[in-house]
Protein backbone atom coordinates (compact mmCIF):
# COMPACT_ATOMS: atom_id res chain seq x y z
CA UNK A 1 0.00 0.00 0.00
CA UNK A 2 1.21 3.53 -0.67
CA UNK A 3 2.80 5.19 2.32
CA UNK A 4 1.97 8.54 0.80
CA UNK A 5 0.79 10.20 -2.37
CA UNK A 6 3.16 13.14 -2.00
CA UNK A 7 2.41 15.17 -5.10
CA UNK A 8 1.11 14.43 -8.57
CA UNK A 9 3.29 11.80 -10.19
CA UNK A 10 5.05 10.67 -6.99
CA UNK A 11 4.09 7.67 -4.86
CA UNK A 12 6.00 6.14 -1.95
CA UNK A 13 5.70 2.70 -0.39
CA UNK A 14 7.30 1.11 2.63
CA UNK A 15 8.10 -2.49 1.76
CA UNK A 16 9.43 -5.44 3.73
CA UNK A 17 12.46 -5.93 1.50
CA UNK A 18 16.20 -5.57 1.79
CA UNK A 19 17.75 -3.40 -0.94
CA UNK A 20 19.48 -6.36 -2.59
CA UNK A 21 16.26 -8.43 -2.63
CA UNK A 22 14.33 -5.57 -4.22
CA UNK A 23 16.99 -5.04 -6.89
CA UNK A 24 17.10 -8.76 -7.72
CA UNK A 25 13.35 -8.90 -8.37
CA UNK A 26 13.24 -5.57 -10.22
CA UNK A 27 16.15 -6.37 -12.54
CA UNK A 28 15.31 -10.07 -12.76
CA UNK A 29 11.96 -11.58 -13.60
CA UNK A 30 10.03 -8.30 -13.40
CA UNK A 31 11.92 -6.83 -16.37
CA UNK A 32 13.13 -10.00 -18.09
CA UNK A 33 13.20 -10.42 -21.88
CA UNK A 34 9.65 -11.84 -21.74
CA UNK A 35 8.38 -8.68 -20.05
CA UNK A 36 7.23 -5.47 -21.76
CA UNK A 37 9.10 -3.55 -19.04
CA UNK A 38 12.74 -2.55 -19.34
CA UNK A 39 14.98 -1.50 -16.47
CA UNK A 40 17.92 0.88 -16.72
CA UNK A 41 20.25 1.62 -13.80
CA UNK A 42 20.45 5.42 -13.45
CA UNK A 43 22.62 5.50 -10.32
CA UNK A 44 23.07 3.56 -7.10
CA UNK A 45 19.57 2.53 -5.91
CA UNK A 46 17.87 4.44 -8.75
CA UNK A 47 16.32 2.74 -11.78
CA UNK A 48 14.27 3.89 -14.75
CA UNK A 49 11.47 1.64 -15.96
CA UNK A 50 10.18 1.99 -19.51
CA UNK A 51 7.94 -0.11 -21.73
CA UNK A 52 9.04 -1.58 -25.03
CA UNK A 53 5.62 -0.96 -26.59
CA UNK A 54 4.29 2.27 -25.03
CA UNK A 55 5.29 5.66 -23.65
CA UNK A 56 6.01 4.92 -19.99
CA UNK A 57 8.74 6.26 -17.75
CA UNK A 58 8.85 5.57 -14.03
CA UNK A 59 11.90 6.34 -11.93
CA UNK A 60 12.29 4.18 -8.83
CA UNK A 61 14.58 5.08 -5.96
CA UNK A 62 15.01 3.17 -2.72
CA UNK A 63 16.42 3.85 0.72
CA UNK A 64 16.69 1.59 3.73
CA UNK A 65 14.90 2.57 6.92
CA UNK A 66 15.41 1.16 10.41
CA UNK A 67 14.04 -2.38 10.67
CA UNK A 68 10.78 -3.13 12.46
CA UNK A 69 11.12 -5.31 15.52
CA UNK A 70 8.15 -7.44 16.48
CA UNK A 71 9.19 -9.54 19.43
CA UNK A 72 11.98 -11.76 18.16
CA UNK A 73 11.27 -10.92 14.52
CA UNK A 74 13.27 -8.23 12.77
CA UNK A 75 11.77 -7.11 9.46
CA UNK A 76 13.59 -4.95 6.91
CA UNK A 77 11.91 -1.72 5.80
CA UNK A 78 12.62 -0.23 2.41
CA UNK A 79 11.32 3.17 1.32
CA UNK A 80 10.44 2.92 -2.37
CA UNK A 81 9.72 6.10 -4.34
CA UNK A 82 8.08 6.07 -7.76
CA UNK A 83 8.19 9.17 -9.93
CA UNK A 84 6.06 9.05 -13.08
CA UNK A 85 7.02 11.28 -16.00
CA UNK A 86 4.33 11.95 -18.58
CA UNK A 87 2.82 8.48 -18.25
CA UNK A 88 -0.88 7.89 -18.90
CA UNK A 89 -2.94 6.74 -15.91
CA UNK A 90 -3.88 3.42 -17.56
CA UNK A 91 -0.21 2.56 -18.15
CA UNK A 92 0.60 3.46 -14.55
CA UNK A 93 -2.20 1.17 -13.34
CA UNK A 94 -0.91 -1.71 -15.48
CA UNK A 95 2.60 -1.15 -14.11
CA UNK A 96 1.43 -1.20 -10.48
CA UNK A 97 -0.77 -4.26 -11.07
CA UNK A 98 2.26 -6.15 -12.34
CA UNK A 99 4.54 -4.64 -9.68
CA UNK A 100 2.27 -5.86 -6.87
CA UNK A 101 2.09 -9.36 -8.41
CA UNK A 102 5.88 -9.67 -8.54
CA UNK A 103 6.70 -7.99 -5.24
CA UNK A 104 3.96 -9.52 -3.06
CA UNK A 105 5.46 -11.48 -0.17
CA UNK A 106 3.89 -13.66 2.41
CA UNK A 107 0.72 -15.63 2.76
CA UNK A 108 -2.34 -15.67 0.64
Amino acid sequence: MPAADLEPGIIEYEMGYRADEFENVLTGTFTSEKSVYRCQLVSNRHWRITRSDASLQIDITISEKPPRKLGLFVLPVLQVRFQMSGTAADLQQKFFDRFHQYFHKGGG
